[in-house]
């Protein structure tokens, strides 16, 4: 159950909400940063306004989703990606934080170019 609520808020990411100005405030933790899949490392603030005029962005399809849970309110999942063409395939991580309110928030992110 909560694989599949991680899941559902991460893919979030992927499609029309991926620009989408209050949902990125309300989901990116305060100390939010990713590293990129071209290496860079980016904070919360240049995501948030790289995502908000993104234009066409390509969908991101994903499937082979596992959690490990690091603690009672901290969770990572890993999980592939690739575009609808069939290129772009990453691995990709994703740590979780649940607030005192029971939110859970995007802290970390990082996503590594795979093969295929």
């Amino acid at each position: 159950m909560l694989l599949e609520k991680l899941k559902k808020l991460e893919c979030s990411l992927h499609f029309e909400r991926r620009s989408d100005r209050a949902w990125l405030e309300q989901i990116l933790h305060p100390e939010y940063c990713e590293i990129t899949r071209s290496g860079m490392l980016v904070d919360r603030k240049e995501t948030v306004e790289a995502l908000a005029q993104e234009k066409n962005a390509p969908a991101i399809l994903s499937a082979d989703f596992q959690l490990l849970t690091t603690g009672e309110n901290s969770l990572i999942l890993h999980y592939r990606t690739w575009q609808p063409d069939g290129t772009r395939h990453s691995l990709r991580s994703s740590h979780w934080l649940r607030s005192e309110g029971g939110r859970w928030q995007l802290v970390f992110h990082q996503g590594t170019p795979t093969a295929g």
